[in-house]
């Protein structure tokens, strides 16, 4: 363990998984970052048509230690779009069902709106999913928007541009355009129990983020870099470091790692370098008094004419950050699985793999990896 921190359980809320070749050493992994439990988001993605049933794989592997948060079934967005909310509403039960602890939405990211059709997330469509999920108190992980100098071609850094994310050719929608949408999901649901990833990119404008946290009670933020969000603390760290104290509640720990960082796979070479520095970069912002410097590269931190500045909290604001904020939301135990209705989602899933490969023959690559998830949950249930 590093002697630089503090020996306080942490649920890492915010990680991404595709199944290896081989399932991982994830106990090892975690005792070598200090990670008590994980929750992996499933995200949506072009060539694949769900990510759920691997996630639930190595949920069964890890029961005690993994959470799960499911993606939403995006097939309604083409075949009844001004009823999406309901097929959304409706696919909640298959999720929680099958043991999933909530809900990822990678939808307000201005490329996934973009490639999608996504309607507003304000209009009728998706309202009976919003009433849904307020009434069902189940956790969203929402991504919406991105660093706000990704809309300014002067000040969107160069590796935003070579990932695709520059948006100033107003091709994609605006920034301001998707928080008020949200804004009005959250002044009609107050209660929705959601959490903003990568600190609701409002990480300069601390006062605006904390009117939004004052008015909706069950929204949080959690600490997934975004990189920028650190070079914004840097800035003003003795408003930072109030900030977290009077909203201590309403934070959560998050990575972003994906499994690049994580896993063996084949005669891939485990990149825990990556790991390491973004979980130290959070962890020693959050402990530290006054500069750091977390070891690292430019390409992952990117160039900053200041030092990192840490906030130095107290030991009873961390736990809450670390891991009872998340826990009061997901629950301080995975929820179990149940794995008939793994089994059967996975038939499912296969079924539309197969009527549909004419038109979408980039799923050929799920065949194999849901059939062998079928099998485990089948033979095991």
């Amino acid at each position: 363990m590093d002697a630089r921190l503090k020996p306080i359980p942490v649920i890492d809320g915010h990680i991404h998984f595709d199944l290896p070749a081989q399932l991982p050493d994830l106990d090892a992994w975690r005792e070598a970052f200090q990670i008590a439990k994980l929750n992996f988001v499933c995200t949506h993605h072009p060539t694949r048509i769900s990510r759920v049933p691997e996630a639930l794989f190595l949920k069964a592997h890890y029961p005690s230690t993994v959470y799960v948060f499911g993606g939403l079934d995006m097939s309604s967005l083409f075949s009844d779009p001004e009823n999406c909310g309901q097929h959304f509403a409706d696919y909640l039960d298959v999720l929680a069902a099958m043991g999933c602890d909530g809900v990822k939405m990678i939808e307000g990211k201005p490329t996934t709106r973009k490639r999608l059709p996504i309607p507003p997330f304000d209009s009728p469509a998706y309202e009976p999913y919003w009433v849904k999920m307020e009434a069902t108190a189940t956790p969203l992980v929402f991504h919406v928007n991105d660093p706000e100098e990704f809309w300014d071609d002067d000040l969107v850094p160069d590796w935003a541009v070579e990932q695709g994310w520059s948006y100033g050719d107003r091709t994609y929608i605006n920034n301001e355009t998707q928080y008020a949408e949200v804004r009005n999901v959250m002044e009609r649901h107050p209660n929705l129990s959601v959490i903003f990833a990568h600190f609701f990119f409002l990480s300069a404008q601390l006062e605006r983020l904390g009117g939004y946290l004052d008015r909706y009670p069950n929204m949080h933020v959690d600490l997934t870099p975004g990189v920028e969000m650190y070079h914004n603390f840097a800035k003003q760290p003795e408003k930072v470091r109030e900030f977290f104290v009077r909203y201590q509640d309403r934070i959560v720990f998050g990575t972003d790692l994906d499994e690049s960082a994580l896993f063996v796979s084949g005669e891939d070479e485990l990149h825990r370098n990556d790991s390491d520095v973004r979980i130290h970069l959070i962890r020693l912002f959050l402990e530290t008094e006054g500069a750091f410097a977390p070891e690292s590269s430019a390409a992952l931190l990117g160039e900053f004419e200041k030092p990192f500045q840490g906030i130095h909290l107290p030991q009873e604001v961390l736990e809450k950050i670390y891991h009872k904020n998340f826990e009061k939301l997901a629950g301080r135990q995975p929820r179990a699985l149940q794995r008939k209705a793994i089994a059967a989602e996975c038939q499912r899933l296969l079924a539309y793999v197969e009527t549909t490969r004419e038109e979408n023959a980039h799923y050929d690559e799920d065949t194999a990896v849901l059939s062998r998830i079928y099998n485990y949950f089948a033979a095991v249930s």
